[in-house]
């Protein structure tokens, strides 16, 4: 189940929430007590509540490092499948209400297997790290970007249209594509754009169909649609 806007945000900030709350009831208890012996109950009452902050501090960090690790890759900090799929599936539902368009972007890294095969999967670990950090630089803030898995990556663009996507996707090949890894590394994009009332599964299908196209000749950007593949 998803969680809604109001538990993400309670989470986010619970390991600042939780101390205060804990400190208010500490003095709320107090001041109920008699107040005449004060220099007494201050002794008494200190470390009782430095020890409720510190374990509500504790409780807080861990539950938000929980709540991160269900929804983000652990290698590269992106969101992982699931979470994305939480995410498409709520955009399809919105341009459903608002009669907008968003685009998909499936990405792979061409010839992964051999670069770890040849260079060792710590390299290949380290050039999935910087290829995440140039598509998190390149995102705006309505866009989503995760780890779609092993060596791919998706992309959603909320209020993109093909052409839109499609001028994002090559500037973001041309990008990995001149950037220094400490070997040649390129990539292949599938895209599709979308207005219409399709399911995530027809989606996600389209979008791979483009990718598996672009993947046939490396380094390129495939667009679906509905009068067949165009390759930029």
């Amino acid at each position: 189940m998803k969680p809604t806007r109001f538990e993400k945000w309670i989470i986010k900030f619970i390991p600042i929430l939780l101390p205060i709350l804990s400190a208010i009831l500490c003095a709320i208890a107090y001041l109920l007590d008699e107040f005449a012996e004060i220099s007494n109950k201050f002794i008494l009452w200190l470390p009782f509540g430095v020890i409720l902050v510190l374990i509500s501090m504790t409780c807080g960090i861990l539950i938000k490092k929980l709540y991160f690790g269900a929804h983000n890759d652990a290698l590269t900090g992106l969101y992982n499948r699931r979470y994305f799929n939480y995410k498409l599936d709520d955009e399809i539902s919105r341009i459903k209400r608002t009669q907008s368009v968003f685009s998909l972007i499936l990405i792979d890294i061409d010839n992964f297997k051999k670069v770890n095969d040849t260079n060792g999967h710590l390299m290949g670990d380290e050039i999935l790290k910087k290829l995440s950090c140039i598509l998190k630089q390149s995102m705006r803030s309505i866009d989503i970007v995760a780890r779609w898995g092993g060596e791919e990556f998706a992309i959603i663009l909320p209020e993109t249209d093909l052409n839109g996507a499609r001028t994002f996707a090559e500037r973001l090949r041309k990008t990995v594509e001149k950037y220094d890894f400490g070997l040649q590394v390129t990539i292949s994009l599938g895209i599709v754009s979308t207005c219409d009332d399709l399911t995530l599964d027809e989606l996600l299908t389209q979008a791979d169909e483009a990718l598996y196209t672009a993947k046939e000749k490396k380094n390129k950007v495939v667009a679906y649609s509905k009068f067949g593949y165009c390759e930029t």
